[in-house]
């Protein structure tokens, strides 16, 4: 008896922890709960695919006179779920979280599910993406959950252009794409040298250095094995078979290739990873090699502390000491020449020196 309860006992803990939380359900008589897809219900039983474990599904048919109950998730609330957690992004440079949303996934739940409860929550969605994706096309940006117009990036082009290339950067370093973040970094540094962003994005970008090692070595270390299985796949295979993987195999040499000549083209030193070609991964460390030590080099600049005071030369500025702004902004430059504050505030600082001094107010005769 015991031998026959306890693969009953087992069944009933996977089916009732394992399947996600909005499913169908088959409740037994027993009192077992199975939570899946149902596949069918008709009269030689009910057939629910489950998850026999965290990553493998089962199918079992349960005899009419088994079941007590059936529940059978509504076809509009299935599709809901994929819907129902939609949130704008804190930061949106483009219109590609929103375009599939706002043009294809949402209107077409509306048209399939007209009778839908969840309509009126999905049509403000949908209004709000489309607000936010219109002002995106327009020019404005999002950082970290706040606005930037079109207006503001005009009028101060510069740092705008900055912290949105160094905003790049880290949604490439978070996506662990160390090629697309290091090619964002390139051009902050090549049009944006000067910019406040610099000394996090310098620190940034020698962490990103050291993804792409990573993932360089593990292909090398790699490459003997799969060449090694490639030969034998192609010896093994029929003749035509064979050409096909041949062909394959040259196509993505040339890719290889045509990926490092237009990063070239592009200015850029960086280029996709070719995990199977030896020319490239080549290419690639060398690049790696010689930006750290470019890099390394160029972290010796003390900007952090030029920064440090060319921001106090701005609070002297606004309190009107130019005696003590200028002296900050020659220790500024010292210690960080490229710093892109120091031309806007010594244009600050020689404009008021030009400006008559107001004269002192006298007190009115009684």
């Amino acid at each position: 008896m015991r031998s026959r309860l306890l693969p009953l006992l087992l069944f009933s803990l996977v089916a009732s922890i394992l399947p996600g939380a909005l499913a169908d359900s088959v409740l037994l008589k027993n009192g077992t709960e199975i939570k899946g897809e149902i596949i069918s219900d008709g009269p030689e039983g009910v057939l629910i695919e489950y998850y026999a474990t965290a990553t493998i599904k089962d199918q079992k048919c349960f005899k009419k006179e088994e079941v007590a109950k059936v529940v059978t998730v509504a076809e509009d609330e299935r599709a809901f779920v994929e819907l129902s957690n939609i949130k704008a992004p804190a930061t949106a440079l483009d219109t590609s979280f929103y375009d599939s949303l706002v043009d294809k996934k949402i209107p077409t739940f509306i048209k399939v599910y007209p009778y839908s409860s969840h309509l009126a929550s999905l049509r403000e969605t949908l209004r709000a993406l489309d607000e936010e994706r219109s002002r995106i096309r327009c020019g404005d940006r999002k950082i970290d959950g706040v606005w930037i117009t079109s207006a503001q990036i005009a009028t101060d082009p510069y740092n705008s252009g900055a912290r949105i290339k160094f905003t790049e950067m880290k949604l490439a370093a978070g996506n662990d794409d160390p090629v697309a973040s290091l090619q964002a970094y390139e051009l902050l540094e090549k049009n944006y040298p000067g910019a406040a962003q610099m000394p996090d994005a310098l620190d940034l970008a020698m962490k990103e250095l050291d993804q792409l090692q990573a993932k360089i070595s593990m292909d090398k270390a790699n490459l003997a094995v799969t060449d090694i299985n490639r030969q034998k796949a192609i010896a093994a295979a029929q003749p035509d078979q064979a050409k096909i993987m041949k062909d394959a195999m040259a196509k993505e040499d040339l890719a290889a290739k045509t990926a490092g000549k237009a990063a070239t083209l592009d200015g850029s030193k960086f280029f996709t990873i070719y995990p199977n070609n030896k020319e490239s991964l080549d290419a690639l460390q060398a690049v790696v090699t010689g930006e750290r030590t470019r890099l390394a080099l160029l972290q010796r600049t003390p900007m952090r502390e030029g920064l440090a005071a060319s921001k106090e030369a701005s609070r002297m500025v606004v309190s009107r000491n130019l005696k003590e702004a200028t002296e900050q902004l020659i220790s500024a430059e010292k210690l960080w020449p490229q710093n892109a504050e120091i031309v806007n505030l010594r244009k600050e600082v020689e404009e008021l020196s030009k400006a008559p001094t107001p004269a002192p107010s006298v007190p009115a005769k009684s």
